[in-house]
């Protein structure tokens, strides 16, 4: 089961940035025939017919010598001192550098030569270094976590001048900051691409310097689009370029030597590249970017609702055709959402003039909406489509709603179940307050929808429920609704959330 999110709300992304000296350690990231030819498709067989130029034309990867020579100056290594409460978070077998981003659970050893004391006793600055490029006189785009925290950052350019760089702006949400450095004779900017034009299996570039070892290009294709590692504004394009530790904020390249992507995060079991690589899409880059040389800062636009994910057993309890949208499982008092009269069990189809398929395109589309701004917000409630206009509101601070890491919390005077919900898997009980789950068969639709003992179940089929015989109706409503799952709204910890339990086929 997905998790659910808070619009306007997400932590920073983690990717390699190279650190330590020679040995460069870093975490693991990821603990995370015989054919006959009379069987083959026309086209198959034509393409086999087909002359051996053509065979070795098709998906050539295109020399690359003369496009890395007049983009290399514009690439930098960038080498980063961090204080010292940053080096000794990082000392030791037990510490963990990546606590409060998407890859912290995957951390699990130590890096080699940090966290040695000096003299005195003084802990040890950390020394990492990563990459970046010039975008704009001597503006230079790289990763927040590059730079996060930074005592001191040098720039060194593609021809050994080495330049003193000031932090003008980050934003942890994409993990991009911008940085600057002074000087005569600073490379020319990059341009930015089109990244939306980037389809899987187009041929794409990256350069950066991977291990501290300075410029270096590595060359594959486009693996996959929109890739998510659970933040609310990921769109990641996938690629099988070469990317280590220390590409953290190099560009990734199209076969025209335009910048479609700011590489930013493996996945790896080793910690080094094993062919998946994530690069954030210019497209989001670039708006990023402009407003933090601008402003310093970057405003999103807030909305105040939790959502999650329609999936299938969801849309299965609705009767709805697809699944998509994204439904809302609260609303936060105060809010524009709940100025405007949205409700939970809404499910949002569009935000102004942006169809929503996936939860990240209701985020980007409210994150991207300046405040004060107004939106036509289309919505499925009750089976029937309805639009509401909402007044966006500036994003100031952060709220995470996260049902699915919540601990369940049985109610204090539950009574032993009182009502069993066999083609679902689940026993009920009354409390003080409300419906709570008291057993969870193995491997029934409930167990495989994740709900737990202890659970509240606060409706039903889209009726609140706070009896076992109002739950035992709504079940049998759906039934001759003829739907093929149920929809429970569930209750943990405080935080409310929806899961579609399918019927047992037995």
């Amino acid at each position: 089961m997905k998790r659910g999110v808070v619009i306007g709300a997400a932590s920073g992304l983690v990717a390699g940035v190279s650190l330590a000296t020679l040995a460069l350690a870093a975490p693991s990231w990821a603990t995370f025939g015989h054919v006959e030819a009379a069987a083959l498709s026309a086209p198959v067989v034509a393409q086999l017919a087909a002359p051996v130029a053509a065979q070795q034309a098709w998906g050539a990867v295109p020399n690359l010598a003369d496009l890395v020579e007049k983009v290399s100056p514009s690439v930098v290594k960038i080498e980063v001192r961090s204080p010292n409460e940053n080096a000794q978070r990082l000392s030791g077998p037990g510490g963990n550098p990546f606590e409060g981003t998407p890859f912290q659970d995957f951390f699990q050893r130590g890096f080699p030569g940090q966290g040695q004391q000096g003299q005195q006793g003084e802990q040890r600055d950390m020394r990492g270094s990563g990459s970046g490029f010039v975008i704009q006189g001597g503006y230079i785009v790289t990763n927040n976590h590059v730079v996060d925290n930074a005592k001191s950052m040098t720039v060194i350019l593609d021809d050994g001048r080495e330049l003193a760089a000031k932090l003008v702006g980050t934003d942890p949400k994409t993990d991009l900051a911008v940085i600057k450095v002074e000087g005569a004779n600073i490379a020319p900017a990059l341009p930015w691409g089109d990244s939306n034009r980037a389809r899987p299996g187009d041929n794409v570039f990256a350069m950066g310097s991977p291990f501290g070892l300075g410029n270096t290009v590595t060359a594959g294709i486009v693996s996959a689009r929109g890739r998510s590692l659970g933040q609310s504004y990921d769109d990641y394009i996938q690629v099988d370029a070469p990317i280590n530790q220390g590409n953290s904020g190099g560009p990734l390249f199209n076969t025209s030597g335009q910048v479609i992507g700011v590489n930013s995060a493996i996945y790896s079991p080793t910690g080094g590249n094993v062919g998946i690589g994530f690069s954030i899409p210019a497209e989001l880059a670039q708006n990023i970017v402009q407003q933090i040389i601008t402003n310093g800062s970057v405003e999103r636009g807030w909305l105040g609702v939790g959502i999650q994910p329609i999936t299938p057993d969801i849309a299965s309890s609705l009767n709805l055709a697809a699944n998509k949208g994204a439904m809302v499982n609260q609303v936060t008092d105060g809010s524009p959402a709940q100025k405007a009269g949205l409700k939970e069990r809404d499910i949002i189809l569009s935000f102004g003039d942006r169809e929503i398929n996936h939860l990240q395109d209701l985020t980007r589309a409210v994150a991207d909406t300046k405040a004060g701004a107004t939106k036509d917000v289309k919505i499925l409630r009750d089976g029937r489509q309805q639009t509401v206009k909402v007044k966006i509101a500036p994003l100031k601070v952060d709220q995470v709603a996260d049902a699915t890491d919540a601990s369940p919390t049985p109610g204090s005077s539950a009574k032993p179940a009182s009502l069993t919900l066999s083609e679902l898997g689940l026993g009920l009980a009354t409390s003080d307050d409300g419906l709570y789950v008291t057993n969870v068969k193995v491997n029934s639709g409930a167990d495989d929808a994740q709900i737990r003992q202890g659970d509240k179940i606060v409706s039903v089929n889209q009726v609140d429920v706070k009896s076992p015989e109002a739950a035992r109706k709504a079940v049998e409503d759906a039934k001759k609704q003829k739907r093929a799952a149920v929809l429970l709204q569930v209750e943990r910890n405080g935080t409310r959330f929806f899961v579609g339990v399918p019927f047992s086929e037995s």
